[in-house]
């Protein structure tokens, strides 16, 4: 058994110093496609600004906002060494649909990698996991639990700025609708409410409104638009938000009345939330404490009294042994401690 995973390990290793030596021999990938785009657009702004006046330059670069364009930008892969070796490497180990998936998830969460980039730290953390746990601690199986959290732990960073996101994103909800009201009380379209909006609030919500009007502006449906931008912020209040736009633009109606509508349902909605979150704390709580229990237990078992607890990893007779009463014990605590929070956890 170690022999065969010592010789994964070699593997492994050998793997990754070959995609080293590629990394530094080879091209960074989409480099000559890049250069190309990069001609083409010098060239564009070239003529551009030949056949443009600087005041009609300068009222397209205030409907577009230009200088903000964030999402357009991308780093690029020659400018440090780092990302070269990540690129390369990510691109050589990350199947294509794994790749569109990743990259979907990258964006939902707003974590400024590519997918090839994110694979490759994902690639590194197992092998520099699987490198401690069998040359420095000598253990197979705490090295395949390191190599585990490695590759879980990039994952679980994503799902935690991907919920960081949405949250800040649901908070400017409220003030969103109330200052497309006020622009399509004024007498502005939807496109220009959409872009005074996008210049005077902050990311999340300024971001994505500069890319649903730039998406727009490069001839994409303004409906196909909002519902990529719907599709990427994954939130019940903006999906709410978006529906309702969808239809206004189909059969007609006042839309700053209806989104004055959708403000004061959205901000009930959080208030019932509120309340909810405010009566259910303690069942939270409690579930928590019942689970936490057991583990503190045993702790303080093994500082009091350590041969005692030790049988439980020790014992054996025939086929049993006595660590199956503990991964038992800590199955049936995470089957608890879910249901608590399923029953507590009241959809509004």
């Amino acid at each position: 058994m170690i022999q065969t995973i010592f010789i994964i390990f070699v593997a492994m290793a050998t793997l990754f110093f070959v995609l080293l030596l590629f990394s530094i021999l080879g091209k960074p990938p989409g480099e000559e496609v890049r250069q190309r785009m990069e001609q083409y657009l010098v060239e564009t702004e070239m003529a551009a600004e030949q056949y443009s006046s600087p005041e009609e330059d300068e009222e397209v670069k205030q409907a577009v906002d230009v200088s903000d364009d964030d999402w357009l930008k991308e780093n690029r892969a020659g400018g440090s060494a780092a990302k070269r070796i990540l690129a390369n490497m990510g691109t050589i180990i990350t199947p294509k649909g794994m790749a569109m998936r990743i990259a979907d998830q990258l964006a939902k969460a707003d974590i400024p990698l590519k997918a090839n980039e994110f694979v490759a730290i994902q690639f590194l953390a197992i092998m520099l996991s699987l490198s401690f746990g069998m040359g420095v601690l000598q253990n197979v199986m705490i090295a395949v639990g390191l190599a585990a959290v490695g590759y879980v732990g990039p994952l679980i960073w994503i799902a935690i700025m991907k919920g960081q996101r949405v949250k800040a994103f649901n908070e400017q909800i409220l003030d969103t609708l109330v200052m497309l009201a006020n622009g399509l009380k004024a007498g502005y379209s939807f496109l220009q409410s959409l872009e005074m909006v996008s210049r005077e609030t902050l990311p999340p919500m300024g971001k994505e409104l500069k890319r649903v009007l730039k998406e727009n502006s490069l001839g994409i449906n303004l409906e196909d638009t909002l519902i990529a931008l719907n599709q990427r912020v994954e939130s019940e209040d903006w999906d709410l938000v978006t529906t309702v736009v969808l239809i206004q633009r189909q059969i007609g109606g006042n839309l700053a009345e209806i989104l004055e509508k959708i403000g004061y349902t959205i901000r009930q909605r959080m208030k019932i939330k509120g309340e909810i979150q405010t009566k259910t704390a303690q069942a939270k709580i409690s579930g928590i404490i019942v689970g936490a229990l057991p583990l503190f237990l045993g702790m303080m078992i093994y500082v009091v009294n350590p041969e005692f607890i030790m049988k439980l990893f020790t014992f054996r007779q025939g086929e049993f042994r006595g660590w199956f009463v503990v991964i038992a014990g800590l199955i049936w605590e995470l089957i608890g401690l879910y249901a608590i929070m399923k029953i507590v956890d009241i959809e509004v």
